[in-house]
């Protein structure tokens, strides 16, 4: 998180750069200008990828907690029901089954990336975080804007069919509103990250470990 922070960041201060080096501040921003607002974006929903992919596989170094709850859950009524996949059978007969398992079940639950409000929810419940008033569902669906963004962005290059003739033109991005989405965005990481690292510490503790 701390990195996607530092990078997104580093976006809009360049962006505050460029448009600071153009002779008139009150001119027309440029798409080129806007492409910094793009890739932030990108960069802020892949920081998200990420982090919550980590997260779901660090919740479940321990083998006690809310979040083993809902993996044991989860293969219980997917994985092992009815005929057992390929792909099951062989993280179960793999040198590290628990390792492997894992890795099956944080692909089941982000697939190739966070797609929006249903997916997020789908880590919250997995990371046994389900009744946080901080992740209620409608807070999660507020987020589905940005998710939709990214997808424009990234598989649409922005890209809309004009309404008359001509070329197809790029979205507006307001440079302003993108800032904040992707604030609200990585605020909304940390809320994920850390009763997170409440449970394991309070997992921790109910085994005996050290804190240190």
């Amino acid at each position: 998180m701390v990195a996607t922070h530092a990078v997104v960041s580093g976006l809009f201060v360049t962006l505050n750069d460029l448009r600071a080096a153009q002779d008139d501040m009150r001119g027309a921003i440029s798409e080129t200008h806007r492409d910094q607002a793009r890739a932030a974006i990108v960069f802020t929903a892949a920081g998200i990828d990420a982090c919550l992919r980590t997260l779901l596989r660090d919740s479940l170094l321990l083998a006690e907690g809310p979040a083993h709850g809902a993996f044991v859950s989860h293969f219980m009524s997917e994985r092992l029901k009815d005929k057992v996949t390929e792909a099951t059978k062989k993280a179960v007969v793999d040198i590290d089954p628990r390792a492997a398992l894992i890795d099956l079940y944080v692909k089941d639950l982000t697939d190739s990336s966070i797609q929006g409000s249903e997916d997020l929810a789908k880590c919250r419940n997995a990371l046994g975080l389900k009744k946080d008033p901080v992740l209620d569902d409608s807070i999660l669906e507020s987020h589905q804007p940005f998710f939709d963004a990214r997808h424009q962005v990234v598989h649409e290059l922005d890209l809309v069919d004009p309404s008359g003739k001509g070329t197809r033109g790029r979205r507006h991005r307001d440079i302003a509103a993108v800032g904040e989405q992707c604030d609200g965005a990585l605020h909304l990481l940390h809320a994920f990250i850390a009763p997170t690292a409440r449970a394991a510490k309070q997992a921790q503790r109910d085994m005996g470990w050290s804190e240190s």
